[in-house]
């Protein structure tokens, strides 16, 4: 199941997620991203970063609500992060808050912290110099374990053998409260979530992060001045018997109770992605290899987790965790319950991430069809993501990334064809600015209106022709479609489209030389004209021939009935006699 996922339809071609992500743990198909689970760490920046909302990670809230409707014990395991999420809470607000939701009790994290601190301070305060494979690396951050199981399997046997303060803290729980109770960690981590689910001695139930925490608690409001009661069926867990847990979420904090502020060289305290990945590249070659690095993934610790759902700047964030590290009463001479060491071991598997690399003649060939055919032409300028234009063209060999991710060439490529499209068009093109001084033209301008006169930009369209309707469109956003326009000085009979560009205080026409057709309509129109005027001619002719042969007829007709009647009186008179 993947932690984080890509709503496709808010994707929208923009790679910042594949630009922010240090391990390019993104794959891109038809222009829409997806994280490789296999590869990610799950450090949560893609989330952080996509400007679309794109990336959504697995929301727990409807489990933790269905667990409280059913019934069940819910107890809250409180990241020690939460006083630089909620600076507007006190310990006591966010408990009664989240038992008015129906939690049975709220504790900090920081109590199994102090446990896991004192693990880690005997590995820290261990004298003697020590090879690579026995220096430690704290455990605690998820991201920073992801990196090395993928990234640095050799690693591996480096990693602290001990559980995070998460899973021990659910043990504790569980413990003084028996193992049917649902056990929420609530933290600025999104790692969490599928460190919860897939680590085997896992008891914790769901993660819910400090982001959700917030949107949920906005149903429960409460005032200072009318504290709800908390509903605890057992008393609470101790939050802090040390305090040093509580110093975890900063950087430098898991080793402060040891080394303070001064400089140790054999504890080293790294955090940020980048700087990790330069850390144990150094240790993978054996460039130092200190006792103990405290290695945390985000700047500056777990203060500025990607689910913290906080703006404040980090250093305040950090000044209120360790003013409350060093000052919260409750965290003295209190007990927490006892863990057995052997219930806080763990190992690691390695998962290393195995892809296939291309030879350099594969890559040069991928290379070329992005228009990159010496090393001049590599820009590396990082639009696509990746920091080098050979690391896109080995994720593209990979699967990862495709061809036209390459912004420079695509727009290359775009312009190269618009060019050509215009500069071979029939039809002349013509740009102006709202004085209607000439910007850009193409070569049929030249055709139509250069007989007379050198056309170039920078001279004012009004020295080829009336310039009334592209004033009006420049003034008024009036357009022009499809109007007839005849120079007779050029000789020429045009069809023109004329449209304003308000935004780029532009006016653009597309002018059409329709001469030789329109000459063929006159043509077919004086043809037809002549065609109608004969047809008429013979129309007339043939009525004055029928005329005339009627007239004939008419005649003859008469002619012939006088003779055959003078026969019938004839013939009558001689019957007579």
């Amino acid at each position: 199941m993947n932690t984080i996922i890509t709503h496709k339809v808010n994707c929208r071609d923009c790679f910042r997620c594949v630009r922010s992500c240090s391990v390019k743990a993104i794959g891109i198909n038809k222009g829409h991203a997806r994280v490789i689970e296999e590869r990610c760490i799950l450090c949560g920046r893609c989330v952080v970063e996509c400007p679309q909302n794109a990336k959504q990670f697995d929301g727990q809230l409807p489990k933790i609500i269905a667990a409280i409707e059913s019934g069940k014990r819910v107890v809250f395991s409180l990241a020690p992060s939460y006083i630089a999420a909620f600076p507007e809470y006190t310990l006591g607000d966010l408990s009664a808050v989240l038992t008015t939701a129906g939690v049975s009790a709220v504790a900090e994290t920081a109590a199994a912290a102090d446990i896991i601190s004192a693990i880690y301070g005997t590995y820290i305060k261990n004298d003697g110099n020590k090879p690579l494979q026995n220096t430690v690396i704290s455990s605690c951050c998820p991201v920073v374990v992801n990196i090395i199981e993928r990234y640095y399997p050799k690693l591996i046997n480096n990693l602290a053998p001990v559980i995070s303060p998460m899973l021990a803290h659910a043990k504790l729980i569980k413990k003084q409260y028996g193992q049917d109770t649902f056990v929420v960690f609530a933290g600025p981590c999104i790692a969490k979530i599928a460190e919860a689910r897939d680590s085997g001695s896992s008891q914790v139930d769901a993660v819910i992060t400090f982001e959700h925490l917030r949107e949920w608690l906005k149903q429960y409001p409460i005032t200072m001045s009318s504290p709800l009661k908390s509903k605890y069926t057992q008393p609470p867990l101790a939050t802090s018997r040390t305090g040093a847990g509580r110093y975890f979420p900063v950087a430098g904090g898991i080793v402060h109770p040891f080394i303070g502020p001064d400089v140790n060289e054999d504890v080293i305290s790294v955090d940020g992605i980048e700087n990790c990945i330069e850390v144990f590249e150094g240790l993978t070659s054996k460039s130092f290899a200190p006792k103990f690095i405290e290695a945390l993934a985000c700047p500056g610790g777990c203060i500025s987790g990607p689910a913290i759902g906080s703006n404040q700047l980090m250093q305040s964030k950090r000044n209120k965790v360790l003013f409350y590290a060093r000052n919260d009463a409750t965290s003295r001479g209190q007990q927490v319950a006892v863990a057995v060491r052997e219930e806080l071991l763990r190992t690691y598997d390695a998962k290393p991430v195995n892809a296939a690399k291309p030879t350099e003649d594969q890559v040069i060939e991928i290379l070329k069809q992005t228009g990159k055919f010496t090393v001049k032409d590599e820009k590396n300028c990082g639009a696509c993501g990746y920091n080098t234009c050979r690391d896109k063209a080995v994720a593209v060999f990979q699967g990862l990334a495709e061809i036209d991710m390459c912004v420079p060439y695509m727009r290359s490529k775009a312009e190269s064809f618009a060019n050509i499209i215009v500069e071979n068009s029939l039809n002349a093109i013509i740009a102006v600015n709202e004085k209607m001084v000439l910007k850009e033209f193409n070569p049929a301008v030249k055709r139509m209106f250069g007989v007379t006169k050198e056309i170039y930009k920078g001279m004012s369209l009004t020295e080829l022709f009336d310039c009334s309707d592209f004033i009006a469109a420049a003034k008024f956003g009036h357009k022009v479609i499809g109007k007839r326009v005849e120079y007779q000085v050029y000789g020429i009979i045009t069809e023109q489209m004329i449209i304003p560009v308000p935004e780029h205080s532009l006016v653009i026409a597309i002018i059409t030389d329709v001469t030789a057709h329109e000459r063929r309509n006159r043509e077919l129109q004086q043809m037809k004209l002549e065609t109608v005027e004969k047809a008429t001619e013979i129309i007339n002719k043939q009525m004055h021939v029928a005329q005339e042969i009627a007239g004939l007829l008419g005649e003859t007709t008469a002619e012939t009935k006088s003779a055959l009647l003078e026969l019938i009186m004839l013939i009558k008179g001689k019957g007579e006699t």
